[in-house]
């Protein structure tokens, strides 16, 4: 009698870790496919709109600016360090994309800074008559596609899921599988 006592608390003992223990895996799994269809809308959102699609037309209208300050550099040496930057901030922007976007999104914002300021400097470095609508149209371009990455309903799927993980039991569970937020544009 002790001997199936002793052996009925060993199995629920089993069985109560067994339970403690699937519930981080199940909570993870869970967490982890939400997760997945938030981030998936950073591809392809509600709206048809590819934020990545947005980060790159992004991207490229900073590289034209830059193809024009290089016209003027040698003229124009106040040029260079706005140069410099810009094309610092397409690199880190080409390696930007990690998982949660956190990076990303704080890339792109300085890429829009940088390209701003080189903006701003081919404006005051005398430019022809020809380029000189260039700047203020490629700086609006980068404009147009950060509302568009803003109004995103990647947005508000990143912004709901983050916000389920601040709520329980997901606030303690996620951080037990490696499930962390997702960055907002």
């Amino acid at each position: 009698m002790k001997k199936v006592k002793k052996q009925g608390m060993v199995g629920a003992a089993v069985m109560a870790g067994l339970i403690l223990l699937s519930m981080p895996l199940g909570a993870g799994k869970s967490l982890s496919r939400l997760r997945e269809e938030a981030a998936g809308q950073f591809y392809h959102d509600l709206a048809e709109y590819s934020i990545y699609d947005g980060l790159e037309k992004r991207r490229e209208a900073a590289e034209n600016l830059l193809t024009i300050a290089e016209r003027y550099a040698d003229s124009s040496p106040q040029l260079e360090a706005a140069m410099d930057e810009v094309e610092y901030q397409i690199r880190v922007c080409e390696n930007s994309y990690d998982e949660t976007f956190i990076q990303t999104v704080e890339a792109n914002g300085q890429l829009g800074q940088a390209a701003a300021g080189l903006a701003g400097a081919l404006e005051a470095a005398g430019l022809s008559e020809q380029d000189q609508k260039y700047p203020a149209q490629l700086l609006a371009q980068l404009e147009s596609e950060q509302d568009k990455i803003a109004r995103s309903s990647y947005n508000d799927a990143a912004r709901e899921f983050n916000a389920r993980l601040q709520r329980f039991p997901a606030n303690i569970l996620a951080p037990i599988a490696g499930v962390g937020p997702l960055g907002l544009f």
